[in-house]
């Protein structure tokens, strides 16, 4: 019978965002959360059975020691499951509100039923990151709810797209088209495949690839990536965003919320709106005429 390898972790709640979103950057074919105790959460994340487990620990120790977090105060078990067992998971992955007209929920989840009012986005969580679940996802969603629901028929750029979700979402708020672009192949595939699965796929295109794979200006651009990859990719956003368009930004620490913001402030952008959910933030731009 095919195994799996799955680590599980031992860790304060207030690391489980952190080391989560490392672990779906080092290949974990899932992660899921286990509430344990008011100060304590379980982490398990599944990798191919081939997997060096303890490359995977290392690499956290030290993320933990960049966060000034003491690695010995987290507790590793691995063990080898079988595929059947792998598939308890999904048990953790339930549908979720995202923003007020939209819910996203895993392909499993079947009897889940839209709202009036609302729509249904249905994602396969693959190799790619970008469930619905994460607090920088529901920030965009949210912000692409506002926006689209002001400005329907607007065009979409979704930079490091993950999954595809951004931009699905941003078809069934109303968007005309959306570009998807990422720097991963697996990303990459993954946004195709969901947007075929959401029968959205004549409204997307996937690039495999940077910004720089289209020369279009667009309506609303968004990128939920990262404090350092943001702004170093400023230059080329802007080049993106249309005169008076909207910028979405998230994947940003609030700690360092304020470096982002004077980064694109310097840009040309002038900040709209901050949204804080948890340890995450957002931040929304409007691109002036003459910047």
């Amino acid at each position: 019978m095919e195994k799996m390898k799955r680590l599980t972790i031992d860790l304060p709640q207030k690391m489980v965002a952190f080391v989560s979103d490392l672990l779906l950057g080092l290949r974990a074919g899932a992660v899921t959360e286990e509430l344990e105790n008011s100060t304590g959460t379980l982490i398990h994340a599944y990798f191919e059975k081939e997997t060096d487990i303890r490359d995977i620990i290392t690499t956290i120790k030290q993320f933990c020691i960049l966060l000034d977090e003491n690695p010995e105060a987290l507790r590793f078990t691995s063990q080898y499951i079988t595929k059947a067992d792998w598939e308890g998971w999904k048990s953790y992955l339930k549908p979720v509100q995202a923003s007020r007209r939209i819910v996203i929920r895993p392909p499993w989840e079947i009897q889940c039923q839209a709202v009036e009012g609302t729509k249904t986005v249905e994602i396969n969580p693959g190799n790619a990151f970008g469930t619905g679940h994460h607090e920088t996802t529901k920030i965009c969603v949210g912000y692409l709810d506002q926006i689209i629901e002001k400005f329907p028929g607007c065009s979409v750029l979704d930079v490091g797209c993950g999954s595809g979700i951004l931009a699905i979402c941003s078809i069934k708020l109303g968007a005309e088209i959306s570009l998807c672009v990422d720097i991963d192949f697996k990303a990459a595939r993954e946004a195709i495949s969901n947007s075929v699965r959401n029968a959205v796929s004549d409204k997307i295109k996937v690039c495999c690839g940077s910004a720089d794979c289209t020369q279009k200006k667009f309506d609303v651009v968004v990128s939920n990536t990262s404090k350092d990859i943001l702004i170093s990719v400023k230059n080329i956003l802007r080049q993106r965003t249309l005169p008076h368009g909207n910028l979405i930004l998230s994947g940003i620490q609030v700690d360092e919320k304020h470096k982002v913001a004077e980064a694109y402030r310097n840009s040309g952008y002038d900040i709209v709106s901050e949204t804080i959910d948890g340890q995450w933030a957002g931040l929304l731009f409007k691109l002036g005429e003459s910047k």
